[in-house]
Formats: C-alpha cells, structure tokens, sequence
C-alpha cells in the first residue's frame, strides 16, 4: 500500500492530527516555539507537515526553512511564502545550516538509522528541538491502534513502530554516548519534549 491518505494534502493532514491529539495539539505546536527565541536566527524544521512553526518564526522575524518528503506540503508551504524544500531524509544529503533544528512527531520513521540522523542534525546545528509522541492511539490496541498505523504511513513501508517514553529515553541516552549531545526533558506529555545541545 502507499502512502496514507492523510498525507494527501495538508488540510486532510491538520484535521487528522487534530483528531490524533484532540485538544493537545496546539499546546504542543506551542511548547515548541517557546523553545525557539530571539538567538535562533535561522531555524530549519524537518518533516514539518504544518506551518504553524514557519508562522511563528516570521512573527519574530527568523528565518524559516522546511524539508518535507511531501511535495504537496512543500506546495503549500511555497505558496504561503515560505522557503520549504522537497527532501528525502532517509537519502543521508547533508542539511542546511542552523541556529536551531526542529523536529515534530516524526522521529519515529528514521528507527533504523537514528545515529546517522542525528549526526547529520549534529553538523547543521546548534541545538535540536524534538518533539515526539510517546503515548497516542498505537499505544492503544484494538481498532484504534490499526487506525493509527493505517493514517500515518508515509511510504510504501509498514511502520508499525512507535517509541514510548521509556524506549525514547533509551535511545536518546544511546545517542547521547554515540553521537556526543547533553539533552533536556522539558516537558512529558503525549509528546516527550526534549532540547539537545551537541557537545563538541
């Protein structure tokens, strides 16, 4: 099967999280952006869906970059007149420097090969912002769960993994060692909110 049908466009994508996180969604767009200030001159946003992040740093006068595997994403963020850029994150292409990388809810395509990942954020950055979900509907079981799997698949692949605070938390203390980064828990909720600095 091929992507989900969420991904069609970016209407269909924002009322589908919407629905995945009911009345948390904005709290944590806005979570986010209160870890973005006035230093973060450049922020680039990868796998960025939404535009509420671009939004905000033209509000504060920063300059926005997104990279999106979803050509209709970038379509749209283009014609709001933002710089978002179609890109294959699993390709292994360098990425554009920044003050501040984000990324949201997505963490969990790149499992097989979050090492490379993160050294590549590591070189274009100098901090990460992550937001990523550890309890949602896949948690859940049941019909849920196959809704769930069935509404977020980006590729042709089946992506039945999904981290948990307590495998999350792992992985970035494995990370920690391999890739070289002091990181915070800011905030844990549905998502783990976290703030890397790299070290050097």
């Amino acid at each position: 099967m091929g992507r989900s049908v969420i991904y069609s466009s970016w209407f269909v994508y924002r009322l589908a999280m919407r629905i995945l996180y009911g009345g948390d969604y904005r709290a944590r767009l806005r979570r986010v952006c209160e870890l973005i200030g006035e230093q973060d001159g450049r922020v680039l946003e990868l796998c960025f869906g939404d535009i509420g992040i671009a939004k905000h740093c033209r509000q504060r006068g920063l300059s926005w970059v997104g990279l999106d595997i979803n050509e209709a994403f970038v379509a749209k963020a283009v014609r709001r007149g933002f710089e978002a850029r179609q890109a294959d994150l699993t390709a292994g292409d360098g990425l554009p420097a920044c003050d501040v990388c984000v990324m949201m809810g997505s963490l969990y395509h790149f499992e097989p090969q979050l090492k490379e990942l993160f050294a590549r954020i590591k070189g274009a950055s100098r901090r990460f912002v992550l937001s990523e979900p550890v309890r949602n509907w896949t948690h859940a079981g049941g019909l849920r769960r196959q809704l769930a799997l069935l509404m977020t698949r980006v590729g042709g692949r089946e992506e039945s993994f999904r981290f948990t605070e307590e495998s999350l938390t792992q992985t970035l203390e494995r990370l920690k060692r391999e890739v070289g980064f002091d990181y915070r828990v800011v905030s844990a909720s549905r998502d783990l909110l976290v703030e890397v600095v790299w070290s050097s």
